[in-house]
């Protein structure tokens, strides 16, 4: 599993839109990949306008603790396409 270490706000986002590019992707699994807060990139993100809708879904943590977590769908829009394939 990729992960990332660093805490600059701007890799984290690049990171975000590179695997949510890819699919769907929680709370969890975004805080597993070494975002450390994911629902604040997610708001960064979408304040400089990318498309990024959020629902609901229960996971179980490594303990066995269901939790409902957000998970975060990317949408092309005109920010996504005028960026390029989110800054590969």
């Amino acid at each position: 599993m990729e992960t990332i270490n660093t805490t600059s706000t701007y890799e984290q986002q690049m990171f975000i839109l590179r695997h949510l590019e890819e699919r769907p992707h929680s709370t969890h699994e975004l805080r597993a990949k070494g975002i450390y807060y994911p629902p604040a990139r997610i708001k960064e993100l979408r304040d400089k306008g990318y498309a990024i809708d959020t629902f609901y879904r229960d996971e179980t943590d490594s303990t066995g603790l269901t939790h409902r977590v957000g998970v975060y769908v990317l949408h092309e829009n005109e920010v996504s396409q005028k960026e390029g394939k989110f800054h590969e």
